[in-house]
Order: C-alpha cells, then sequence, then structure tokens
C-alpha cells in the first residue's frame, strides 16, 4: 500500500498544516452546528479530500470526542474501510455530466440515509463539473433536504459558478509550511523504521514545494531503496539532481562583470550535458529566490535549505530588487527565443552576456561600479546622464557629496539631457527597454502590454524604430500621436537624448536584423571585458 495511503491522517489533529480549518470543522462537529454544503479549495496534495473524508467521518460517528471522530464505532469502522452505504464520493472528472449528476445525487438525495444520521456526498474534482451539470444541480444545494451534506473538493475555485460558491461554507487551504512539512517527513520515516539526514530531509522539503502529496511520494521512494539509514549520497539516486549551485555560479560571475569568464563557466555546464532550457528554468529559479528574499522570513529559509539554496544565500546583496527584477525579465525573453526556434545556447550566450553589462552600468550609475548591499541601493528614476552630471556638480560645491537615489519628475524635468558620447546603438536600448517600460506606465497603464510584446529593431540617426507584431499595435503606439509622445518622452529619459523620435514596422520579431541586432551585444562586452568565445 502506498506510504500516503497507509499513513493517511484519521483524525483533524492528524492534518498537516492547515488548523486554521480542521480547527472550525471540529468545533462545528463539538457544536452540532452544521451546515449543507462547503468548498474546500487550494493546490493539490495539501489535505483537501483528506480533510473532507475525515469530516464525513465525524459526521457519521457515535461517539465523537470534542469534534474529532472515535475510529471506534461501526461508523467510523466503515468509513474507513471503505464501505459506508451513507457516504458517497464521487470523482466529478469522470462523473461531470448532467446525466451523472441526475443520478448520483439528485435522484439518490431523496431517500433518507440508510444506517447514519447523515448522507455525505463528497465531490472531488468538483470543478469539471459541467455548466448544465451545475444548473441541475443549484436547486438541490439551494434547498437539500435536512439530512444531506455536501463538501466539494477542487483545485480551481475559480471554474466553480459564483451561485454555487454562494451557498456552500468556503474553506481554502494553503500549501504547507517548511516546518510543518520537516515535522511530518520525520514522523512519516520514524513509523517506517527510516533514519534520515538532515540534509536529506531538507531537501524533500526543498523539492515536495509545500505539497504534502509529494513530499510523501520522494520518501516512499527512498524507502523503496531498502536501506533503514538514508544518507545524502543515497538519496541522490531517487531526488532530482539539483543544479542551482551552477546557475548561481554564472549569476555570481555576472556579479563581476565578466563576460569573458562567465561566457566559459556557461560553455562548461553546457560540455557536462545540462540542457540549455534547463540552465535557463534553473537561472530564473535563482532569480526568484533572490526576489523572495527581500522577506527576512524567506531569506532565513535558504540557510537551511541544500546546496543549491546555500548557493543562492551567498549572492544576497549581490543585485538589488530593480536588477533582479530586469535579469528575471531578460532571461523570460531569452527563454522563449530559445523555445521560439533561435539556437537556444547562442540565447543562454545573449542572456549571460546582456546580465554582465546591465549588471556593470546600473552598478556604475549608482556608486562607480563598486556593489553595494540590496539595503544601499534604490532604483533610480534619472537617466545615466543626468545622474553623472548631478554626481560632478556636488563634488564640487559639498565635502560629502551623496547620490539621490530617488527623484521627482519635476526635478527630473529640469535637469540637462546631456547625450552620451557615440552614436546610439540597438543594443542600447534593448538592454535599457524594461526601464522604458516602467517610465510609460507612470503615465499610461495600457502602453506597457503593447511594448513587452515587441522590441526595438533598429536606430536610423535620432529614429528609433520599433518592430510590432500586429498591425493594430503599431497603430496604437505610432499613429496616436499622444501615446507616441508618451514612448519618445521615456526614450530620451532614460537614454539621456533629447532628439529621439520614434518610428515602427510590423513584422516577425525573431527576424534576421533583430537576430543581427542582438548578437552583437556579445561583441561589445567581449571588446569591454576583453573576454573570448569558447567553442
Amino acid at each position: 500500500m502506498p506510504l500516503s495511503r497507509a499513513h493517511r491522517p484519521q483524525r483533524f489533529s492528524e492534518v498537516t498544516g492547515q488548523q486554521h480549518i480542521t480547527e472550525t470543522l471540529r468545533r462545528e462537529l463539538a457544536q452540532q452546528m452544521i451546515g449543507h454544503a462547503y468548498v474546500f479549495s487550494g493546490p493539490r496534495g495539501v489535505g483537501k479530500t483528506t480533510s473532507a473524508r475525515i469530516f464525513a467521518k465525524g459526521l457519521l460517528c457515535e461517539k465523537l470526542d470534542q469534534g474529532e471522530p472515535c475510529n471506534t464505532c461501526s461508523a467510523c469502522r466503515e468509513v474507513m474501510d471503505g464501505r459506508c452505504i451513507d457516504l458517497i464520493e464521487m470523482d466529478a472528472a469522470s462523473h461531470n455530466g448532467v446525466e451523472h449528476v441526475r443520478e448520483s445525487i439528485i435522484e439518490h438525495v431523496r431517500f433518507a440515509p440508510v444506517r447514519w444520521k447523515y448522507k455525505v456526498y463528497v465531490l472531488d474534482e468538483a470543478h469539471m463539473i459541467t455548466g448544465a451539470a451545475w444548473n441541475a444541480l443549484l436547486k438541490t444545494l439551494e434547498e437539500p433536504p435536512p439530512y444531506a451534506v455536501f463538501i466539494l473538493a477542487t483545485t480551481e475555485l475559480s471554474k466553480i459558478p459564483a451561485t454555487i460558491v454562494s451557498r456552500c461554507q468556503r474553506f481554502e487551504f494553503k500549501r504547507v509550511s517548511a516546518a510543518d512539512m520537516d515535522a511530518r517527513i520525520r514522523t512519516l520515516s520514524k513509523e517506517e523504521g527510516l533514519t534520515l539526514d538532515d540534509d536529506v530531509v531538507a531537501a524533500i522539503v526543498a523539492h515536495a514545494d509545500g505539497y504534502v502529496r509529494d513530499a510523501e511520494s520522494l520518501l516512499e521512494q527512498l524507502a523503496s531503496l531498502g536501506e533503514n539509514k538514508i544518507t545524502t549520497e543515497i538519496a541522490e539516486l531517487i531526488l532530482p539532481v539539483s543544479r542551482l549551485p551552477a546557475a548561481c555560479a554564472l549569476l555570481d560571475a555576472c556579479s563581476h562583470g565578466h563576460a569573458g569568464k562567465t561566457l566559459q563557466a556557461l560553455h562548461a555546464r553546457i560540455d557536462e550535458g545540462i540542457p540549455p532550457i534547463q540552465l535557463f528554468d534553473d537561472l530564473l529559479a535563482v532569480v526568484r529566490m533572490l526576489i523572495r528574499t527581500e522577506d527576512p522570513a524567506e531569506a532565513a529559509l535558504l540557510t537551511k535549505g541544500d546546496e543549491g539554496h546555500q548557493a543562492a544565500h551567498a549572492l544576497m546583496g549581490r543585485f538589488h530588487l530593480r536588477q533582479l527584477s530586469d535579469i528575471a525579465l531578460l532571461l523570460i525573453d531569452r527563454r522563449r527565443d530559445a523555445k521560439s526556434g533561435v539556437n537556444p545556447v547562442f540565447a543562454l550566450e545573449l542572456a549571460m552576456a546582456a546580465i554582465c553589462v546591465l549588471h556593470h552600468a546600473q552598478t556604475e550609475t549608482i556608486n562607480g561600479g563598486v556593489p553595494q548591499t540590496r539595503q544601499a541601493m534604490q532604483p533610480s528614476a534619472t537617466p545615466v546622464s543626468a545622474q553623472r552630471t548631478i554626481e560632478t556638480a556636488q563634488k564640487k560645491t559639498a565635502d560629502d557629496p551623496v547620490i539621490p537615489s530617488v527623484q521627482t519628475k519635476e526635478a527630473v524635468a529640469q535637469q540637462p539631457a546631456t547625450a552620451p558620447a557615440g552614436a546610439l546603438e540597438v543594443h542600447d536600448i534593448l538592454i535599457r527597454w524594461q526601464e522604458v517600460i516602467r517610465c510609460v506606465e507612470q503615465e499610461n497603464r495600457s502602453l506597457p502590454f503593447i511594448l513587452k510584446v515587441c522590441r526595438p529593431e533598429s536606430v536610423r540617426g535620432s529614429v528609433v524604430v520599433i518592430q510590432f507584431q500586429y498591425p493594430f499595435h503599431r497603430e496604437k503606439v505610432i499613429d496616436e500621436l499622444k501615446n507616441k509622445r508618451i514612448v519618445e518622452n521615456a526614450l530620451r529619459q532614460i537614454l539621456g537624448r533629447d532628439n529621439l523620435i520614434i518610428d515602427g514596422v510590423v513584422g516577425d520579431t525573431l527576424g534576421q536584423a533583430d537576430r543581427a541586432t542582438t548578437a552583437g551585444i556579445v561583441s561589445k562586452v567581449l571588446t569591454a571585458f576583453g573576454g573570448t568565445v569558447v567553442e
């Protein structure tokens, strides 16, 4: 018998991590304040069906113990053995039509319970029931017989009609915390006669990601190895191999601006057999961890995780929140390119090179190239050129200059937009495109949705040509004068050039011109940092 079934909780006190729900249900049973319909919603594998069965057992139990089923009376034994005729469990995924609902519920509920006080209906995956079937069931749910109780369990509450949900008591299950999951794994391993290293427990908790059933499945696989003591070496045979340390090493190289070393490390990882798409996913996972460490509780959890989590913890403070946001969006864009036909290795090279340039440019803007901690860094609303102008003026007029981290729009408008030396290239815009979108969003909430699915295609003098996927997107941005001015002002503000205007073309966003343009990022990075591409 699977471990999850052999050790399925039989009392509310045994359910893992859902005390806000189990305590409410226990008190309802103890005080006999029973509703006629309940909705248990939440993610998979966190105890919805288990809690529904315990509640149904409590409704039928002859010897309730302060709201907890006794598990010894005839009713409890029948429920536990799966032979209780007054407990009807229905898989709504395979019985979701009008005829199924009419036959299994509407006609059936008219008859009184055979043996016990209540007749309980548990509908698992209730969101799979069709709209017509819900309409047929609506009257029964609204005015059921006094002995009927309905429990609807679902992972997608939004798919259940509001008219149904409004007639039910609603309970939302949550993912289980790491502490509760740790305790559950240790309890199960003790009952199974297993001894797990602390690192193994931490790895199971990390891979389960809040889902109890996933943790139990991993523990069952470890138990199948036939070893009483599960060490880290043994667990690696079953647990998915963590490649997060490799992703952390790449981001570490990027944080030092070492484009050459970053590309060498990237090729080494690929030579080891790590699929490029998997490496994209690992990089995004690390960035997500770093973003979540804005919450001190999440930051503390990294120190208790596996090798990958500890490697991510070592990166804390290397990137500030604004950089992490830009890096995540950049990785998502390049991953989309890789899935759409661009060479995945080339897409990774572009991503790593762009992250190096992005980190170097933004860090230099803030404090002359020396990385600061996250707490010291704040997003700046001023262009690079304007910040450098302010910094120079302050050094001349103050003994202890302080670079302002946040400025108002009025202050920005009064500052001179000194153009940087050299011609503007399209990859300069690509690197800061997300900043342009954020600037546009301050003036117009709808335009960013269009700008996120288009990109700068080329620069012709002072004209920035934007490539759109659809003609109506071009019409919205280019032909509507007000919107065009908003985008142009954002480009001028972010890039520090007061003569930029925009034009638009409609075409394939992964065309040859775009590939040639983005390829320029690699060559520029290699020139700036003295790196070489390793074949």
